[in-house]
């Protein structure tokens, strides 16, 4: 259990490193953005929809259960966008940065609880995960900050909701320790995310990057996404 617990905790700084990069240069956000939204997209078509689909498979469920939960996902944020948006945004901040925040943070549980099946199953497992879960808190943190940013939301309440995404896998991985998850809650899990994660680079990200000129923006999403690529091969 302590071992899972260190683990789970390194995932703090990997993810308050990633999300300090994007408050500490706000006047580069578009530049920040357009990475966002590449890292963002490759999560989820090359770490989270894989590994739905893969867990569904060990589990005996049908792949279309992870793939259609893809859809609600992307659904279901699309519905909060238009009923925050329902009265017409005017000034200050944008209450659509609040739920996409949130699905971050509720993101980065999940990874904890993760981790810390992952050691109940085995050590070895655990230490696998746990390195997966590290390698791309960097990104979990900066995409926070980012799309609090792209709403317009002031710099203490993206330091806010990042610390809640950086202790969100402890209390995860704390979960998992302590009570019994089912396994079939992850496929479903990782298959909502993962059309979390499109709404959010297809809909906000991205389109905040389109100031930047196109020999800029693109190379940029293009890194992202082949980071979380490379990543994912030896998660």
């Amino acid at each position: 259990m302590a071992l899972a617990m260190l683990s789970a905790s390194v995932t703090f700084f990997s993810t308050m490193f990633g999300g300090v990069c994007a408050i500490r240069w706000p006047r580069r956000i578009e530049l920040l953005m357009a990475l966002a939204g590449g890292v963002v997209l490759g999560a989820a078509l090359f770490d989270l929809l894989p590994e739905a689909v893969e867990q569904a498979g060990e589990l005996g469920i049908s792949a279309r259960v992870p793939i259609g939960a893809v859809l609600a996902g992307y659904l279901v944020f699309h519905a909060v966008d238009r009923y925050v948006h329902r009265f017409g945004h005017r000034d200050g901040p944008d209450p659509a940065g609040l739920a996409g925040a949130l699905g971050f943070v509720v993101h980065s549980f999940f990874d904890g609880l993760a981790i810390g099946l992952g050691f109940q199953i085995d050590a070895g497992v655990g230490l696998l995960v746990a390195a997966a879960v590290i390698g791309h808190d960097f990104s979990d943190g900066l995409n926070t900050v980012s799309y609090l940013v792209a709403h317009g939301h002031p710099t203490r309440r993206s330091w806010k909701f990042l610390l809640a995404d950086a202790l969100a896998p402890l209390c995860g991985a704390t979960v998992a320790l302590a009570l019994p998850v089912p396994d079939a809650v992850f496929p479903v899990a990782l298959g909502f995310f993962s059309g979390f994660f499109i709404y959010a680079a297809a809909t906000e990200l991205l389109p905040k990057a389109r100031a930047l000129p196109g020999r800029q923006a693109v190379p940029l999403t293009l890194a992202g996404a082949c980071a979380i690529f490379f990543v994912s091969l030896f998660a």
